[in-house]
């Protein structure tokens, strides 16, 4: 059933998004075609817990699955931690209290729990998809991972946010969209057909609901929801969003790509390039294993009318098988032992796989060639960590965006007061306030006073869960008190030196030795005292912010 729609969107519009999404779609079937593949590839990994002992024997050795839990470990052991970094000197107070606010932001906005579910997706598929959105029901930002199956954009540009239609697929259940559009109740009938990894699944107590995001021309971005080809809402069509859905002007979609494909938003995976390696494994590892079962069970060729007794002959107990006939009547069959090139040739092709995936025996702790000094194993891990290195790198500028979205969204929805529990640098509990008239500087001009943005920047370093790179960086600070360059007398060379040094937390250790030196102790909170929470009152940002 298909409504008559008469709010503020074009038709022409309409029509465009809809030979778009079908576009779109079909331009992404082969990626899906390709998801869908590794999925089932990826499962035989674990398939075998399910099925009994013959299936075991398949030897299909989960080599590929291990290499991406293990990177999946080092992107969580290298979860990000941000600083928001004022770009002048009235943005300074700002930026320290979103440095403090900004984790616990996340914090409610349950963003860790996405990332860890995305990060395995990154690393299967290529590519992990987040959505920052604001909820106007609950108030609250959300940050989501979004099934890359879900999402559909134009598969001909590089950056998501050149596309000119996003559309978002999620699958409703009817009540809910009944009572939210009681309008339209009768075209939330279910049969909803959902695309997934495995395929596609029918859930027939929902809807499918698509979100279709749209950029004008004065690059205001708009939501329109689409139910079987029905506009059931529509942001052009509601009070408040003349401006568009967000001020940042940005589709809310974040996308973290592993290996890059060439004028494509999505990438490939680890299990694109190392399937084939894995499965040349999988046949040597059947091939030896079938060779060894068959010289521990020895076979025989017998003879029909043999005269054998089988039963006394397959008792092991039995001294003494009784027969009839011709003494050969039961011949043993050989078997060939295995050439050693052939055991030599499958270790060279599980090494094969460690180099595809960057995933060496020295990072997982193993170490060969009378290697056991704890440096020297960190030497070598750190050596062999550069590509891991250049996929948190890259996530990083993921988590930066998600991070410029969040605190846009702050400025445009926080005009009331939000109170934030977050811990100082002595480990204590403290309470900070935060508004959008924060992020905003008044100016004077001729026509009087107007509002400006304060602009920042966003740097993000690892929050590092790893104990040697914790007891690595405590090692240095610890070096530096005990040499006595920490003393007030001294901060003048500690601070030349700690400058030209490379480790984690140096921002915050020349920050400390700076107010030692100029006596203030601990009396301020990072350098953000208890007033910084309470800046001047500014006029709404909604009304004439620059």
């Amino acid at each position: 059933m298909r409504y008559q729609y008469t709010g503020a969107v074009p038709y022409a519009l309409i029509d465009k998004a809809r030979e778009s999404f079908e576009a779109y779609r079909s331009d992404k079937e082969p990626l899906m075609a390709r998801i869908r593949d590794n999925e089932r590839f990826y499962k035989k990994s674990y398939s075998h817990i399910t099925h009994n002992l013959e299936k075991v024997m398949t030897c299909d050795t989960p080599l590929i699955f291990s290499a991406i839990e293990n990177a999946r470990a080092d992107a969580i052991d290298n979860y990000p931690s941000v600083t928001i970094l004022e770009r002048e000197p009235d943005g300074t107070r700002a930026a320290e209290l979103l440095t403090k606010i900004i984790p616990a932001q996340l914090e409610i906005s349950e963003f860790k729990r996405a990332y860890k579910e995305n990060i395995r997706s990154k690393l299967k598929y290529g590519t992990a998809v987040y959505g920052v959105f604001f909820d106007k029901v609950t108030g609250n930002i959300d940050i989501k991972g979004i099934d890359i199956a879900d999402v559909y954009v134009d598969m001909n540009v590089s950056d998501v946010q050149d596309s000119p239609f996003v559309f978002i697929a999620a699958a409703v259940e009817n009540d809910t969209l009944r009572e939210r559009y009681p309008m339209f109740r009768d075209l939330f009938e279910g049969d909803c057909e959902a695309e997934t990894a495995d395929g596609t699944r029918e859930l027939r107590d929902r809807s499918r609901v698509i979100d279709c995001y749209y950029k004008k021309a004065d690059g205001a971005v708009h939501l329109m929801k689409l139910c079987r080809d029905t506009v059931i809402a529509a942001t052009e069509d509601m009070d408040g969003y003349d401006r568009g859905l967000y001020d940042h002007e940005l589709y809310p979609v974040v996308f973290d790509v592993l290996y890059p494909a060439e004028n494509s938003p999505f990438g490939f995976g680890m299990l694109d390039i190392g399937k084939a390696t894995q499965t040349a494994i999988d046949k040597l590892d059947r091939a030896i294993t079938e060779n060894i079962m068959c010289g521990a069970k020895p076979r025989y060729l017998a003879k029909r009318n043999g005269g054998i007794d089988e039963a006394e002959f397959r008792d092991m107990s039995k001294n003494i098988v009784h027969y009839e006939g011709e003494t050969d009547a039961i011949v043993a069959v050989g078997s060939t032992p295995l050439a050693d090139t052939a055991l030599s040739h499958r270790e060279r092709k599980k090494d094969e796989l460690k180099e595809l995936l960057a995933n060496r025996d020295f990072q997982q702790g193993s170490t060969y060639g009378g290697v056991t000094a704890a440096s020297a194993i960190q030497t070598l891990r750190q050596t062999g960590e550069k590509r891991t290195r250049a996929i948190i790198s890259d996530t990083y500028d993921a988590y930066k965006r998600i991070i410029y979205m969040v605190i846009e969204l702050m400025r445009q929805f926080y005009s009331e007061k939000r109170t934030y529990r977050v811990t100082d640098e002595l480990g204590q509990k403290r309470f900070v306030s935060l508004d959008s008239s924060m992020m905003f500087r008044q100016k004077w001009g001729d026509s009087g006073v107007r509002l400006s943005r304060i602009m920042f920047d966003i740097d993000v370093v690892p929050q590092h869960e790893d104990p040697t790179s914790r007891e690595t960086a405590n090692g240095t600070i610890m070096t530096f008190y005990n040499s006595g360059m920490l003393a007030p007398e001294n901060a003048a060379m500690a601070v030349t030196a700690l400058k030209n040094m490379q480790f984690d937390g140096k921002e915050q250790l020349i920050a400390d030795i700076e107010k030692l030196r100029q006596g203030e102790g601990n009396a301020s909170f990072g350098g953000l005292s208890d007033s910084a929470a309470e800046l001047p009152e500014a006029q709404d940002p909604q009304k004439g912010a620059g």
